[in-house]
């Protein structure tokens, strides 16, 4: 427990008042936005010092977890190389360095050669993390960008692989990049220079002469630009889109780069598409006839909808989540429930394989990628064998080659966690009534031996339509980390509340704007459940969310202060552009007040005390900017009586929005959230 005699620092307050719809807030914080003022940095400090002397109990236990972290590094083999053009790439670890080298080797056979290295990159000892690695056709050029602060605004350059030069580095806040089959022309995004993180801009690169030119700008800051290249190589894709999907679609041969783009999906159509290419048709993947979308093609001379043909009808309850496209065969991944398919259609329309991983819930993947925030998946296109990834709480990281022709599967590679016995765990998925009798789903997962009820952690998130998947190796699962928890009795689960985008885009469209409470009450209604089915005691839950799904955490605890919070990255701020779809518009008397009913700031009071915290945040996230968690904490303080000293605040000042990117850190943070998660159960008497 928390030293009584420890004092938790409180900045000054500073008391500024709004009246807006009538309503009177008073923000007594909102100086700490200005980063100049050395009080800033100062608060900050000490809040870090409080973290550090009110855990310093927990030092034996967050050493053995970083022990066993560090135990479970993966070793035998590597994933599958991914191939552009003549030469097949992969990554590749040398001994004493803190980041992994790219290499290539011809397909036909050949010594290997370096491509990348990030360590000489100046800044990646501190942090680095990769944009984008994307080869040109003929091999010739790499394009990589990288960020070496946090802030994900990444640093995109051109690289000459065969003289180890860069040829181009001009721009910061790139995107997505795509080349041309000429191999010397580039297109790629780019960010405003401001906050609002919208890629509005598309711009082409002559690497020869190192021109570059904006060929496309969007005004509408609600929309971003997405570029990619279509699975056979042969056009290139603009989409304009919103958080639900693009709005329109612009196409570009990728063999006349020259040429003018062509508008193929026209706005005013007023739903969602995604565009593919097959042969002698552009394929569209469409929520014209329903929420689940259908997938409908049209001859390259006339897309329009007119010319629509119906190749997979709109089905309720299946989500038709991708496409993808060999030279033979068409694939679609979808989902029914939580359970995820392939289902592979030869070119007469017939079901030639379907793939169901063994998995009560996963995460699936097509195609293989460098692993960038802005990498894009590809495979083989003249092939029949597609390669596709599973991972889940169990199963570490598999790659598996179908043979589309012969309905045959080998595995190519399956990531191997030293110690791990996966015949100790099971995953399964409970479910939870919600007061409008809907079934909430949660994946769970625990050691066979556990002694139930025990104490669990849950993770959450709930917004944008976005799903969250279990998996091994990435968030939220992060298995490597959490088998320490589940080792001493400590279930893991994920809540898959309305607002996400598990079910489909009806279930998140169920809790926006003015609906949005029914996020926090289905997790609500997760937490009494997993109690009464006999999963969890009462007193021996912990509520986790990253990102938007930190203010999940905190507005269900205005409801239910009884739960313990780990609120890590804390929580996004409902009032940029983008989201006022998902929240409300705050500008609206109405949905002001839906946003002010559970507004984790300016509800805070003196007369409802909130549950044991554990906030995480980031100095240089650029989304989560770090006033936002600094702000709550404060207010927090000011209303609580010893200024709530069971809330504990670290800031990060090195590492972004996903935490240390290599290195002891990462497994240091893990273990202090893990062993804080550990000393709060065993407090309440689990």
């Amino acid at each position: 427990m928390v030293d009584k005699h420890l004092q938790p620092p409180l900045p000054r307050s500073e008391a500024r008042i709004r009246v807006l719809h009538g309503d009177v807030t008073i923000d007594s914080y909102g100086w700490l936005r200005d980063w100049e003022n050395p009080d800033v940095r100062a608060y900050l400090e000490a809040e870090n010092s409080y973290a550090e002397q009110a855990t310093a109990h927990l030092e034996g236990l967050k050493a053995e977890l970083i022990a066993e972290i560090e135990g479970r590094h993966t070793c035998e083999g590597a994933p599958p190389t991914f191939q552009v053009g003549p030469f097949e790439y992969f990554e590749r670890h040398g001994r004493g360095l803190s980041h992994p080298a790219w290499w290539r080797r011809p397909v036909t056979g050949g010594s290997a050669e370096l491509v990348l290295d990030p360590n000489a990159i100046p800044g990646a000892e501190i942090f680095y993390s990769l944009g984008v690695f994307e080869p040109s056709d003929d091999g010739r050029y790499v394009a990589f960008s990288f960020d070496v602060i946090g802030d994900e605004n990444f640093e995109l350059r051109v690289r000459d692989i065969e003289t180890g030069h860069d040829v181009w580095t001009g721009s910061r806040r790139a995107g997505m990049v795509t080349w041309t089959a000429d191999g010397n022309t580039l297109f790629f995004t780019r960010e405003r220079a401001d906050r609002r993180r919208q890629r509005h801009e598309l711009i082409r690169l002559d690497v020869n002469d190192s021109h570059s030119e904006v060929v496309f700008e969007e005004a509408d800051e609600r929309l971003n630009l997405r570029i990619w290249r279509s699975d056979s190589g042969a056009w290139l894709l603009l989409d304009v889109m919103d958080n639900a999907g693009a709005v329109e679609v612009w196409c570009l041969p990728a063999d006349q780069p020259g040429v003018g783009w062509r508008r193929i999906v026209a706005r005013d159509l007023g739903h969602h598409v995604f565009a593919e290419h097959w042969g002698d048709r552009f394929l569209f993947r469409v929520n014209d006839a329903g929420p689940y979308w259908r997938l409908v093609c049209a001859p390259i001379g006339d897309p329009s909808p007119s010319c629509w043909e119906e190749v997979i009808p709109h089905r309720a309850g299946v989500t038709l989540e991708e496409v993808h496209v060999l030279d033979q065969h068409l694939v679609v991944l979808e989902r029914e429930g939580l359970r995820p398919r392939l289902v592979s259609h030869n070119r007469s329309g017939g079901v030639a394989a379907t793939i169901v991983p063994d998995e009560p819930s996963c995460t699936l993947k097509v195609g293989l990628s460098a692993g960038g925030s802005y990498s894009v998946a590809r495979h083989p296109f003249r092939s029949s064998k597609l390669v596709y990834s599973v991972s889940s709480f169990v199963t570490p990281d598999t790659f598996v080659e179908h043979d589309l022709a012969d309905d045959r599967s080998a595995v190519l590679y399956q990531a191997r966690v030293p110690g791990y016995d996966p015949a100790q765990y099971v995953a399964t998925v409970v479910m939870a009534q919600a007061e409008d009798g809907v079934d909430i789903p949660i994946s769970l997962v625990a050691r066979r031996d556990r002694t139930t009820p025990g104490p669990v952690l849950l993770n959450v998130y709930g917004c944008y339509g976005k799903p969250r998947w279990p998996s091994f190796f990435t968030w939220p699962s992060s298995m490597t980390k959490r088998l320490s928890l589940l080792d001493r009795g400590v279930a893991f689960g994920i809540v898959h509340v309305r607002g996400g985008g598990e079910l489909g885009r009806p279930w998140h469209e169920a809790a926006t704007r003015d609906r949005k409470r029914i996020t926090h009450t289905d997790l609500i209604v997760a937490v009494e459940a997993l109690v009464r089915q006999g999963v969890a005691t009462g007193d021996g839950i912990v509520i986790e969310g990253a990102s938007a799904g930190g203010g999940t955490v905190l507005a269900t605890a205005d409801l239910r202060p009884d739960y313990i919070i780990d609120t890590e990255l804390d929580f996004t701020m409902p009032y940029a552009l983008p989201e006022i779809a998902e929240y409300g518009d705050p500008h609206i008397a109405d949905e002001y007040r839906h946003l002010r009913s559970y507004d984790p700031y300016y509800n805070l009071s003196a007369d409802r005390p909130r549950p044991p915290t554990y906030v995480d945040a980031a100095l240089d996230d650029s989304q989560v900017l770090y006033y936002q968690p600094a702000r709550y904490v404060a207010q927090r303080r000011s209303f609580t009586a010893g200024r709530d000293p069971g809330l504990v605040f670290h800031m990060r000042m090195v590492g972004g929005h996903g935490g240390a990117s290599h290195g002891p850190s990462v497994a240091e943070e893990a273990a202090l959230r893990m062993a804080w998660i550990l000393d709060q159960v065993r407090c309440s008497g689990n």
